[in-house]
């Protein structure tokens, strides 16, 4: 079977998996003799061009904007984008990334909890990705294990920020289906309030929390019982976490505002790296 060509370039091998926002292909650069992963990037609600065109084009033309801004940056823990294929209005624009192959943290977390010093040093990295999107003026919006990939050393890539897109759009789709990760997702952005990145970092927290301890706190057995124990249960404080037990109790908070800001909690990640308590920490 001939395989499907994008852009006249790039040759799509095999699928990788999928989300809210779109497919993620492993593809062959035919004119760099090299693997790359490619993103389909397609709209939450397929009915959206349908039924709403000036929404999608709006959608389209931020996708865009976000994935320009992203390959601007050239950070060690965010994947790294080569190429757009813009198809204008004919579609949605196809995001050809690095392609790292070490598995997901969400493969890693599969096999066991991590030691605390493991966990500690991940959540660095991907705080550091953070940390380089919003100085661009991205945020994430779903910080989960599946977003977040290991080269082959073991160092943290953050990728798939295609739920940054939907920062001006609503959390539902016309269909009912929710975009993102709930389990996973700060109380404000729920409750709809945009546009601190201290959300991300609740995201990280809950993140690390599940890669120490080897489960989530509030994971219920339906998407409205999740969204109700974030909402409205506290989070019970880790049992193997630690030193990393008072990180996280400091991250999983529901005021923004009392989250650390990014330095310190850079240091506080650091001093539960090297198996001690931050001094910031009571």
């Amino acid at each position: 079977m001939r395989k499907r060509v994008i852009d006249g370039r790039f040759e799509l091998v095999e699928r990788l998996g999928g989300g809210g926002m779109g497919l993620v292909w492993r593809a062959w650069d035919v004119a760099l003799h090299r693997d790359v992963a490619l993103k389909e990037v397609r709209p939450p609600d397929p009915s959206m061009e349908e039924h709403d065109p000036t929404h999608a084009r709006e959608l389209r033309s931020r996708v865009l904007r976000e994935a320009r801004a992203l390959a601007r940056l050239n950070h060690p823990n965010v994947a790294t984008i080569h190429h757009i294929v813009d198809p204008d209005e004919q579609g949605y624009p196809w995001i050809v990334m690095e392609l790292v192959t070490g598995g997901s943290l969400q493969d890693r977390i599969q096999r066991g909890p991590m030691p605390v010093p493991e966990a500690a040093r991940l959540g660095r990295e991907v705080l550091a990705g953070l940390r380089a999107a919003h100085a661009v003026g991205i945020q994430h919006r779903d910080v989960k294990p599946a977003n977040v990939l290991l080269r082959e050393d073991g160092r943290a890539v953050l990728t798939d920020f295609g739920i940054a897109a939907m920062r001006e759009s609503t959390s539902l789709t016309a269909t009912g289906a929710f975009i993102g990760s709930p389990e996973y997702m700060a109380p404000e952005r729920i409750n709809g309030v945009e546009g601190d990145p201290a959300s991300d970092f609740w995201s990280l927290g809950m993140m690390v929390y599940v890669a120490v301890e080897g489960r989530h706190p509030l994971r219920r057995n339906s998407t409205l019982a999740t969204l109700a124990a974030v909402l409205n249960q506290d989070v019970p404080p880790a049992e193997r976490a630690g030193v990393l037990g008072p990180v996280l109790g400091a991250l999983l908070v529901r005021d923004p505002a009392a989250r650390p800001d990014p330095e310190t909690l850079d240091r506080m990640l650091a001093a539960a790296e090297a198996g001690r308590k931050h001094a910031d920490l009571k």
